[in-house]
């Protein structure tokens, strides 16, 4: 019986060395990932909490991105470096993500554009701004226009969320709730993964990345399985109706000039069902609306887009946005009122 109980305990202790060795072991790969893929730009101190922005090139306007729900400055590498050869261009990360630190309380609209303004005066980053919102970064986008429409010359929204679409787009509000209830214990359970090492000896801890970015491989998989950086996103998910609330009380950009650009829906209607198709006629729809917010606007649809468009088509983006870009500082006028596709 003694032999038994020590066997047994013998065991018990076995195992939990080994997995704590694990959990040691994934800690120390993600500190020397980190450490081989030094993160590029800088960081700053925002209420206490350190936020990273990447600011290249030089000119004005500057151009701000404002990347989509849990995204962040990865995403436009594509992009950035392209921009970034005729004017500024600054990515940043919001609290949570990328290299930002996570914070608690709200990760509204409002609450975004207070810690964004904040950190585009501590990084000395100059205006005017061409704020560039894609998907939910739209809806801050909007916000930061409506407390700070000095600062702003040029709009770009990139298959930018609407604030009606939780209640317009098919089952969308559905889904959103659905969303919420499921967030924590998803949380809980990839907590349980990543801190235990069992996602990286599994192979997970390795990023998919775009195809436009692979040459920014290593600093996407420095950024994956963090235990301290585990549900960065879900305050923003939880609060992105809000968010929206909050946007929706920008009714105009004024004279601002706004360039909205547009996945195309006509690539997946095929063999889709008839509540999906719905889905994206009144995406359409909504995006044609973006353009009411200012006189000064078009629209441009990205053939063979998803709505990843500046990773589908970089081109598209960089042309367009390059011709808003001329026209501020004194080109030709683009076609305002027109809608077209490339």
């Amino acid at each position: 019986m003694r032999k038994t109980i020590l066997f047994s305990a013998a065991i018990i202790c076995t195992v939990f060395v080994l997995v704590f060795s694990i959990a040691i072991w994934s800690l120390a790969v993600t500190k020397w990932l980190h450490f081989r893929n030094p993160v590029p730009g800088d960081f700053h101190s925002v209420d206490g909490r350190r936020m990273h922005i990447y600011c290249t090139g030089s000119g004005s306007p500057t151009i701000l991105i404002e990347a989509g729900l849990g995204s962040d400055w990865l995403g436009w590498q594509g992009v950035q470096p392209q921009l970034a050869r005729s004017t500024r261009v600054c990515t940043y990360d919001r609290s949570g993500l990328g290299w930002s630190e996570p914070r608690g309380g709200p990760r509204d609209a409002e609450t975004i554009v207070r810690e964004l303004h904040t950190l585009l005066n501590k990084a000395g980053v100059q205006r005017p701004l061409v704020l560039i919102g894609h998907s939910a970064g739209a809806l801050y986008a909007r916000e930061y226009a409506r407390e700070f429409p000095a600062e702003i010359s040029g709009v770009v929204l990139v298959d930018a969320a609407s604030p009606k679409q939780f209640d317009e787009l098919p089952s969308f509000r559905a889904s959103y709730e659905a969303d919420k209830r499921d967030a924590m214990p998803d949380l809980r359970r990839e907590e349980l993964r990543v801190w235990s090492g069992w996602e990286r000896v599994t192979g997970h801890c390795r990023a998919r990345v775009p195809k436009d970015v692979r040459f920014m491989a290593g600093q996407y998989n420095a950024q994956q399985c963090r235990p301290e950086y585990l549900g960065g996103d879900i305050g923003e998910m939880m609060d992105v109706e809000t968010a929206a609330k909050e946007a929706s009380r920008l009714k105009t950009f004024g004279k601002i000039p706004l360039l909205v650009l547009t996945k195309d829906t006509a690539l997946r209607k095929a063999g889709m069902k008839p509540e999906a198709i719905a889905g994206l006629e009144v995406w359409e729809r909504e995006q044609e609306e973006l353009k009411s917010l200012s006189p000064l606007s078009w629209r441009v649809v990205a053939r063979g887009s998803g709505h990843a468009i500046y990773h589908d088509r970089p081109d598209v983006v960089v042309k367009e946005v390059s011709r808003l870009i001329i026209y501020l500082r004194g080109g030709p006028t683009p076609q305002f009122g027109s809608t077209t596709s490339q």
